[in-house]
C-alpha cells in the first residue's frame, strides 16, 4: 500500500501545474463526513505519521471530481509544532469510500472557494 502511495505522490509531483478547480466542482462541496475522516487518519497511520506533534490540522470540503467514475477529492493541511513551521497541504481522491490517489501540495487546494474544517481527530492522532 505505501509503496502506491508513494508511486502516486511521484506522479503527481511530476505531472506539472494543475488548473484551479472549476465552479461546478466547487459547487459539489460537502463537509467531510466522520467516514472519509476516518479513512484519512488510518491512512496516516499506515504510513507511520502519527509521531508527528501537530500545532495545526484541517480537511477541506469533499467535492465530487469525476461524476462518471464517482471520484471524490478533499484537501488536508496541517503544520507540526517541531522545527519546521511550514504548512504541508496534500490532496487526495476518494472512491467507494478508499483513498485512492494522493498529491503533495496540489495546487487545486489553494483554491480561496474551497471550505476548510478543524480536523482534531489528526492533532490527537498517536501510534
Amino acid at each position: 500500500m505505501l509503496k502506491y502511495l508513494l508511486l502516486g505522490l511521484a506522479a503527481f509531483s511530476l505531472s506539472g501545474c494543475q488548473p484551479p478547480a472549476p465552479e461546478s466542482v466547487l459547487a459539489s462541496q460537502r463537509p467531510p463526513t466522520a467516514a472519509v475522516r476516518k479513512e484519512y487518519v488510518n491512512l496516516a497511520r499506515s504510513v507511520g505519521a502519527s509521531g508527528a506533534v501537530l500545532k495545526t490540522a484541517e480537511i477541506s470540503s469533499v467535492v465530487l471530481l469525476d461524476p462518471g467514475a464517482k471520484i471524490y477529492a478533499f484537501c488536508v493541511r496541517m503544520r507540526e509544532t517541531r522545527i519546521q513551521q511550514r504548512l504541508q497541504v496534500s490532496g487526495y481522491a476518494l472512491r467507494d469510500g478508499k483513498i485512492i490517489d494522493a498529491s503533495t501540495y496540489d495546487s487545486r487546494c489553494n483554491d480561496k472557494r474551497l471550505r476548510w474544517y478543524d480536523f482534531p481527530e489528526l492533532r490527537s492522532m498517536r501510534s
